[in-house]
């Protein structure tokens, strides 16, 4: 009677669990059910009245041809199986997780089959909502960025578009009717695209769209997006007209779609620059300048701390003297990652963005440094000349600072020439020059670099307080002798020693040494050079 009553509760316990129990009674290679508790009726609509039936008698063929498969490997193994979840099964219901334990008798026969299963259904709809706050966008119901760079993985082309001046919309009517303005730009690019294409939204007004398979060309796909915003946004009943930009980027070899994304972004730069309302395709051999100013900006930032930067110096000979008599420290740029770059590449980033400030403040340093080195080969009298950028010059304290430097290096002023061009000065010609008298005052000797280039170089030179002149290589090269002796003679009048650039050949050379010019500089003496392969001695003669 006990017995009973033990079994008895231990049945009741068993429909009482959450997960399905399933006991099949091994008979040979029959299996046929013994017990399905509470649960597994629900979960599978196996019940008591299967005892005794296979999983023939109650399945179709497929379901029951699994089933016995499963079951015959405990029986073969054994030993206890235990199946993962997760997947289909061949009746199209989701697998759960399943342990299959063999029960053996006293005489070690296998005579059961104890199975639990646990049913997944909930947690599977909890991790789909997951998934889907994870991959959708909150407010268009498209992927999101996340999704993109997580399951996107080869596509042949992507379209990053961009709302011209959406902006103002927000600015103008509130934010609600933007995101009424987003919505309905996802149900245009839904109803043209459909499931044919990827589409998302990476946030505030960029919406990507990704062709999976090269179908169309991508200027065709781009001209239909273009086309979908012809139609006026009706928004709380006001009519809208909005465009839209778009950078294409196009799977090449094997960009990953962080390169695409990044491509495309280039492009959609170049599209907005060009007027907007349009697209552009990306083309490695095109040369985008601002996405190069960016590189430069990022990596001269560091360039300083990670000794990127070095002088070379081309030297300026007396033809009279037969001296040299000075050098100009030009600034160089070894990029760690991109090699050697060009002063005409970096130089206008770095003023642009203020770099230069620190920049030519290291360069005023190293010049310094150099030359204590220098005078000791061409004399105590040797001149360094160091070019001024207009952001330097319009520092407020860029003379407390130079003179600090020159105090710290132990070089006097007069040492130095500071080389500026006519530019310079064009925005703020009354602070230059109470900065260059301020400069003049203190030894400092001051050239206007690139004479004639200018369209007031003339009025400069009654304007600034300066001490040389240095003519700009086009004159030298044009070989114009009477404009140059000119343009000496008026030097001359005005006190202005003038220094020739671009001196190549002997026959300049000789040119400018019979007009009595104060200095040359240029190939025909040295190419620009490191200090350490500076020539000690320059002889200059017939060819």
């Amino acid at each position: 009677m006990n017995k009973l009553l033990d079994a008895s509760l231990l049945l009741h316990m068993l429909d009482d669990i959450e997960d399905s129990i399933y006991i099949m009674k091994v008979d040979g290679a029959n299996l046929k059910y013994y017990y399905v508790n509470r649960a597994a009726t629900h979960f599978s609509g196996r019940s008591m009245e299967d005892v005794g039936l296979t999983f023939f008698d109650t399945h179709a063929s497929h379901m029951a041809n699994y089933l016995h498969k499963k079951y015959m490997r405990v029986v073969k193994e054994r030993r206890t199986v235990k199946y993962e979840d997760g997947f289909v099964l061949p009746n199209g219901m989701l697998s759960g997780e399943s342990i299959l334990t063999p029960i053996f008798d006293e005489n070690d026969n296998l005579t059961y089959i104890f199975t639990v299963t646990r049913d997944i259904t909930e947690r599977k709809i909890h991790e789909n909502l997951l998934y889907d706050y994870a991959y959708h966008d909150e407010l268009s119901r498209l992927y999101n960025r996340r999704y993109l760079l997580e399951h996107v993985i080869h596509p042949a082309t992507l379209y990053l578009l961009d709302l011209d001046d959406f902006k103002n919309i927000n600015d103008m009517f509130g934010h609600d009717v933007g995101d009424t303005v987003l919505v309905e730009v996802a149900n245009r690019l839904i109803q043209q695209f459909g499931t044919n294409y990827t589409l998302v939204r990476l946030g505030g007004d960029e919406f990507i769209v990704v062709a999976n398979q090269a179908s169309e060309p991508a200027e065709q796909t781009a001209d239909t997006i273009i086309q979908l915003f012809q139609k006026p946004f009706n928004v709380n009943d006001r009519q809208m007209k909005l465009s839209v930009s778009i950078g294409v980027s196009l799977r090449v070899e094997e960009e990953t779609i962080q390169t695409l994304l990044k491509q495309a972004d280039i492009a959609l730069y170049k599209a907005k620059g060009a007027g907007r309302k349009r697209f552009h395709i990306y083309e490695a051999a095109y040369k985008y300048d601002h996405v190069e100013n960016f590189i430069h900006e990022l990596a001269l930032s560091q360039a300083i701390e990670k000794e990127e930067l070095y002088v070379q110096y081309q030297l300026i000979y007396h033809p009279v003297k037969q001296a040299v008599i000075g050098a100009e420290a030009l600034l160089r740029w070894h990029c760690g990652s991109r090699g050697i770059v060009q002063p005409n590449s970096f130089i206008p980033v770095a003023e642009e963005t203020g770099l230069i400030v620190d920049i030519g403040y290291w360069v005023i340093r190293q010049a310094c440094k150099d030359w204590h080195l220098l005078k000791e080969v061409y004399g105590a009298e040797f001149k360094l000349s160091v070019n001024i950028s207009r952001v330097q010059l319009n520092e407020v304290d860029f003379v407390v600072q130079l003179l600090n430097i020159m105090e710290e290096e132990e070089v006097a002023p007069q040492s130095i020439e500071l080389e500026i061009t006519e530019s310079t000065t064009v925005h703020s010609m009354q602070e230059v020059q109470q900065t260059l008298h301020q400069l003049r005052a203190y030894g400092f000797t001051i050239a206007l670099d690139d004479f004639g280039t200018g369209y007031s170089s003339l009025s400069m030179l009654t304007l600034l307080p300066i001490d040389k002149l240095k003519i700009d290589r086009s004159f030298i090269a044009d070989g114009n002798a009477p404009l140059i002796a000119a343009m000496l003679a008026m030097a001359n009048a005005l006190k202005l020693q003038v220094i020739a650039e671009g001196i190549e050949t002997y026959e300049q050379y000789v040119m400018l040494k019979e007009m009595a010019c104060w200095g040359i500089q240029g190939y025909y003496i040295n190419k620009p050079t490191d200090l350490h392969l500076l020539p000690k001695q320059v002889e200059l003669g017939a060819e």
